[in-house]
């Protein structure tokens, strides 16, 4: 009697837990294309405050290079142009050479 009141409890358990693919798309991801235009225009490195490259996914076909600008604005880059690659690379190397900040611990007395 205990055991089937036990594997019925369970499978109660298990039938009213969420789908996983339903849990992953309403929390980790967004199905549509982020850039709607892009531009090939120069945008200068001391401008950017914030570069991010999003791969080609499910949701998206593209491959999008989106600046986060220092006035706040906005821009979607065309990740096929030859200075938007450049840029990559330049931002990748400057990320690569710095060094995480020091970590200061303090003794307890």
């Amino acid at each position: 009697m205990r055991f089937t009141l036990g594997s019925l409890l369970f499978m109660l358990l298990v039938c009213s837990l969420p789908p996983a693919h339903g849990v992953l798309e309403a929390y980790n991801t967004n199905l549509k294309c982020k850039c709607i235009q892009e531009t090939s225009a120069f945008v200068l490195v001391n401008h950017i405050d914030k570069l991010q490259v999003f791969p080609p996914g499910n949701g998206c076909p593209n491959k999008e290079v989106i600046v986060w600008k220092k006035n706040k604005s906005v821009v979607c880059l065309n990740p096929h142009s030859k200075w938007t690659q450049k840029l990559i690379k330049i931002l990748q190397r400057n990320a690569a050479s710095t060094r995480p900040a020091p970590v200061l611990r303090r003794r307890m007395k």
